[in-house]
């Protein structure tokens, strides 16, 4: 399927995922109420560590798949791999489920700061979130496996049928059957057995070799684990700056607090899952050109695809971050947690607009099969996060998490990208900063500013009118960008012709 294709169908699919959150979860806080929903929030932040375990070994699965495709390799090996993988994978999923659950009630008890819940409730909650855990991780094998073929068509479709299975239908059973979050998560776990069964039939439905029989092996692990080492480390990484402040949160915060805290990082990676789309599109494509020989012809995707991230994301996070009081207070009607989490939701969004772009140096990294700057980098970056992240938490609480996340951001910004360029592609840096995102950066904050110096009297409007305006601003901001961008705007008037 051509690239524009995917990356479509990647957004038609991610987009209807975040508008099943949207829509479900504040409904979610109502039915479960504060400090329930706060458990939602933890098993967020739970899932991320344990994601931990996957040792870069999905992504490796995926780069492999992609690259025999690429050099018409033979399948064999890869079916060798995927059934060694297979075993790996097991195992792990076992341990984590084994571990949370052994776990659970000291987690409950020691950790969480409950008020209403009770302790053996919340245990068995926890228990339930390391099945799960387990059981999306080895999901993630499988689905790594069906984009690496570049069957994003079929994997979004089947995406948001699981996505409504999961929130829809999760909504419907608090709404209809029971309130109980017990329930909630037995609920949650059944459709991940069935979404994990579904992906593995599929990948085996996708290699072209039928039959024969293959046995785990090492030697084909082995030929992965440069990569995947790689892969885990900076896995690693991500993971400490990016979820290490909701963990401490998780225990200096009673949990109704952290339930408003999760809204915040439900927004927050939602408006981060944005960004999958394209990059879902764009590595496998990437490292099918390479492996063709056509390096400049993957360096000119590198820099259009940073054009249709920054016109995507920097009028998104930017609109976010200014009326981020007024968008939660639409979106839950809960005006106690608006005013608590749209000051933290404002610097957190911020980030994710600056991360976004900053990702793209992995993307040119992962299509090399050259992660030692990245790993040398983040080891450098995290020793220096981890204290600022602890004394802002613990000084500052959710506030101080906010503000260390967008400096931390701001920081790798500034120094990472022009070190990558200058060793994989030199020359470029130049061109992909000031071409690519200084336009629709400086137009963004523009726009913003003025629309921020009319001072829109939100408090007078009910939520239909706010809801209208701010869509309204949203497509004006998308539109206008979209004609700064040089590639975008090509695009619209090669369309017109």
């Amino acid at each position: 399927m051509p690239l524009r294709k995917n990356i479509i169908a990647n957004y038609i699919g991610q987009g209807y995922a975040v508008v099943i959150v949207i829509l479900c979860l504040p409904l979610y806080l109502q039915s479960l109420g504060a400090e329930a929903f706060g458990l939602v929030g933890f098993f967020v932040v739970m899932q991320s560590w344990l994601s931990l375990l996957d040792m870069g070994l999905s992504p490796a699965l995926g780069r492999e798949v992609a690259r025999t495709r690429g050099v018409a390799a033979d399948y064999d090996d890869l079916r060798r791999l995927l059934r060694s993988l297979e075993v790996v994978f097991l195992v792990f999923a076992a341990v984590i489920g084994f571990c949370v659950v052994m776990g659970s009630y000291w987690i409950a008890q020691n950790w969480l700061k409950l008020e209403i819940l009770t302790t053996s409730d919340v245990a068995y909650c926890v228990a339930l979130m390391g099945l799960m855990a387990g059981l999306r991780w080895f999901t993630t094998l499988y689905c790594s496996g069906i984009k690496g073929m570049e069957y994003q068509l079929w994997f979004n479709a089947a995406s948001m049928f699981f996505a409504t299975l999961r929130f829809v239908g999760g909504f419907l059973l608090l709404r209809w059957l029971t309130r109980e979050p017990v329930h909630f998560f037995e609920y949650q776990l059944s459709v991940g057995v069935i979404e994990l069964l579904v992906m593995r039939l599929k990948f085996y439905s996708l290699l072209p070799v039928k039959g024969g029989h293959f046995s785990f092996s090492w030697r084909s692990i082995n030929g992965i684990l440069p990569f995947a080492g790689g892969i885990a480390y900076s896995a690693m990484i991500w993971v400490l700056l990016t979820q290490f402040d909701k963990l401490l949160l998780s225990h200096l915060l009673p949990l109704k607090e952290y339930g408003y805290f999760a809204l915040v990082v439900v927004v927050a990676n939602g408006v981060l899952q944005m960004t999958v789309p394209i990059s879902q599109a764009l590595l496998p494509r990437m490292t099918y050109l390479l492996a063709q020989g056509k390096e400049q012809e993957m360096l000119r995707l590198y820099r259009k695809a940073t054009q249709f991230m920054a016109v995507a994301m920097l009028p998104l996070t930017g609109m976010m971050a200014v009326f981020s009081t007024e968008i939660l207070s639409l979106w839950t009607g809960d005006t106690t947690a608006a005013g608590w989490a749209g000051p933290v939701l404002f610097w957190y969004v911020l980030g994710i607009g600056i991360l976004s772009l900053g990702g793209f140096q992995y993307y040119l990294q992962y299509t090399y099969g050259r992660l030692k700057l990245h790993v040398i980098f983040n080891t450098f970056f995290s020793i220096i996060s981890v204290p600022i992240i602890v004394f802002a938490v613990f000084n500052y609480g959710a506030m101080g998490a906010a503000l260390a996340w967008f400096g931390l951001r701001v920081i790798s910004f500034l120094i990472w990208p022009p070190i990558v360029h200058h060793y994989l592609a030199p020359g470029i840096h130049s061109k992909w900063l000031l071409k690519d995102i200084a336009p629709i950066f400086g137009t963004t904050a523009l726009l913003l500013l003025l629309i921020g110096r009319i001072g829109i009297p939100f408090e007078s409007l009910n939520r239909m009118e706010v809801f209208i305006l701010l869509i309204g601003i949203g497509l004006l901001l998308l539109v206008i960008n979209a004609f700064v961008s040089g590639e975008c705007r090509a695009m619209l008037l090669k369309r017109q012709a």
